[in-house]
């Protein structure tokens, strides 16, 4: 069965979990890497149960953790080439990501992590490479957008295919079964 947990949503740190039984996914790592664990542990969640992070954006309330959780637990970090480079420049990011934690993925372009099909797409932002994230597995199709500076045709299909989704457009977040 999947399961999703907004752990953090605004200025004050974005972080978001997609689990199944067998694996899963961190997207973004805005919050605190303890604040996240203690979250992660509330609801009963153990954060060793992630396989990778997917990072949306640049931004600092979207990767102040990315350091600590590629060093802390060993977890890949995914993001595009351009998302990296920021991520590289961020003030707030401490450790710095090592070459070898660094996994590139290109939009449009499916990427299995564990049982995830993950596919990458165009998000207009004032950020760097600003993506949002459509994540398959067990026949279900979940979409993840967040800070959509507007809405595209590649977002209204993105949206109409999905099963769930989750997304912040402007500064309003929802979250349906779609």
């Amino acid at each position: 069965m999947l399961k999703f947990l907004c752990l953090g949503s605004g200025s004050s740190g974005n972080c978001y979990c997609l689990w199944n039984d067998d694996d899963g996914l961190i997207i973004d790592a805005g919050l605190g890497f303890r604040t996240m664990r203690r979250h992660l542990t509330f609801y009963g969640v153990d954060i060793r149960r992630f396989r990778a992070v997917l990072i949306t954006h640049d931004h600092a309330d979207h990767i102040k953790s990315v350091g600590k959780l590629a060093t802390e637990l060993k977890l890949p970090i995914y993001s595009t080439e351009q998302v990296h480079e920021g991520i590289a420049r961020n003030y707030c990011v401490s450790p710095k990501l090592q070459v070898e934690q660094k996994f590139i993925l290109e939009k449009e372009v499916p990427l299995q992590i564990g049982t995830f099909r993950v596919t990458a797409f165009s998000v207009p932002h004032d950020s760097n490479d600003c993506v949002g994230y459509c994540m398959e597995t067990e026949g279900v199709r979940f979409t993840l957008i967040t800070d959509v500076g507007h809405v595209t045709d590649r977002i209204k299909e993105e949206v109409s295919q999905a099963n769930y989704l989750e997304s912040k457009i402007g500064r309003a977040s929802c979250r349906e079964r779609v």
